[in-house]
């Protein structure tokens, strides 16, 4: 949704593929001196790159929220909870699970705020969200299957630090995949310090590119399209926990039956 629905007044700051977050703080900083609530993406799964969030360098004013969608990365990655007010993802992506149901964590600071502005005339205001959890309910008739298999996927799954650890490692080697290959495909993030560790976005000829993916379907494989610009000639792969090392090695076979 477009947040300028909801706050006519929002404004947005879009920066380049390759930029670091950190490089244009002052800007943002500047630009959010006087915002009540400043909107991270900490991971774009559309085009492989992540921010860290770090509350000094994006908040000039430290009463204002920061919100950030972690959706393609949390439960993948650690996060220093403190540097953001309100977090916020999906289950389809680290956790492995059928879409279909969200995941919100917010501060006192962010419930404390809530409750000052008041705000509760919508069905998914943060207030009515509240006053439904205080009573160990839901706003809404609750996807249960989905709760269920978040809870015994959370009883099995190791300590996120152990997870956290094997995720970037995983990143790293598939980022020295395609960079010590001879492939003729390139990362499509070229600034390293910006990569995600979740998601590798890897761009080519759009040819190429649709042949690599219709082979890759063929050996059952199927690898992510890519979004707006970068739809035909780039695909992605994800790094998310639930997949195993096994299919970690059949797909790097298949791209160098494809590419080598």
């Amino acid at each position: 949704m477009n947040i300028r629905k909801l706050i006519p007044g929002a404004k947005g700051y879009a920066f380049g593929l390759n930029e670091n977050l950190a490089n244009l703080s002052a800007e943002i900083r500047s630009a959010g001196s006087e915002a009540e609530v400043i909107c991270i993406t900490q991971n774009e799964t559309s085009n492989g790159t992540q921010v860290l969030v770090n509350r000094q360098k994006i908040a000039q004013n430290q009463e204002s929220l920061i919100a950030v969608d972690a959706t393609s990365s949390m439960a993948g990655i650690t996060f220093d909870w403190t540097q953001g007010d309100i977090w916020f993802t999906s289950v389809q992506k680290c956790l492995g699970l059928p879409a279909g149901a969200g995941i919100m964590i917010c501060s006192p600071k962010a419930l404390k705020k809530a409750e000052e502005t008041g705000e509760n005339k919508h069905y998914n205001s943060l207030l009515f969200i509240h006053e439904n959890f205080a009573k160990f309910q839901t706003h809404y008739t609750p996807n249960v299957l989905n709760i269920y298999l978040l809870n015994r996927v959370l009883e099995e799954i190791q300590e996120i630090s152990y997870i956290s650890d094997k995720i970037r490692k995983q990143a790293d080697d598939w980022y020295s995949f395609f960079e010590n290959s001879s492939f003729k495909t390139s990362l499509l993030v070229e600034n390293n310090t910006v990569r995600s560790d979740t998601v590798i976005a890897v761009k080519g000829d759009e040819e190429l590119i649709k042949t690599i993916k219709n082979q890759s379907k063929t050996a059952g494989i199927t690898l992510g399209n890519g979004y707006g610009d970068w739809k035909n000639n780039t695909f992605r792969i994800a790094n998310f926990p639930a997949i195993d090392l096994l299919e970690i090695e059949k797909l790097k076979n298949t791209l160098v039956q494809i590419l080598g």
